[in-house]
């Protein structure tokens, strides 16, 4: 049985683009896990074949890697790309107005915040790390752990998509938390292990 998601929290609802800027969000700890060098290399790939002149990052969350994290954004040269959001507690909203959610991550458990992000209607584009690909299914894209010029490919293939398209998975992705990860299901699911036994 899933944790379950408050989709009453986590919903999609028009907000003001910013610009015509892309906005692609991340959202974890500055820790080992969530692999930040591993976008920031992407994100490097990218800017070396001027692929991301409209696109911007923004990760929110904080951590033990913060300095390190800082000190690599400067050495790669993304400084105008990436911008650290620190702690927030409007993530919801960002996922709202987010094009796109990254997670980069080396390894996860469940990979519970990409099925929120799934809800808020953002494009998910994951590393294949934990139950991360049970929870996609067939939306967004799936690139393996640890491997930047695929995440970059990855990033480059769905900004290209065509708007029909990103909506449509979107919308599939918002039925696939709907039927599996929700609130209401993960309690009727306990329920009926509840009565079984």
């Amino acid at each position: 049985v899933y944790n379950g998601i408050d989709l009453s929290k986590f919903k999609s609802f028009k907000t003001a683009k910013k610009n015509d800027e892309i906005m692609v969000l991340s959202v974890g700890r500055f820790n080992e896990q969530k692999d930040y060098p591993n976008l920031f290399r992407a994100i490097k790939i990218l800017k070396d074949n001027s692929l991301i002149e409209k696109i911007k990052f923004y990760i929110a969350g904080d951590g033990e890697l913060r300095s390190e994290l800082e000190q690599l954004i400067k050495i790669l040269n993304i400084s105008d790309n990436v911008t650290l959001l620190g702690i927030r507690s409007d993530i919801p909203e960002l996922m709202n107005q987010a094009h796109f959610f990254i997670l980069p991550s080396a390894y996860e458990g469940f990979g519970l915040v990409v099925a929120e992000a799934m809800a808020c209607g953002a494009f998910v584009i994951a590393t294949n790390s934990g139950g991360v690909a049970e929870v996609m299914g067939d939306t967004g894209i799936l690139v393996p752990p640890q491997d930047s010029k695929a995440l970059a490919e990855a990033i480059k293939q769905a900004v290209s998509k065509t708007p029909l398209e990103i909506q449509e998975n979107n919308l599939k992705a918002r039925q696939r938390v709907e039927e599996l990860f929700s609130l209401e299901k993960s309690v009727q699911n306990w329920l009926k292990l509840y009565e079984q036994n």
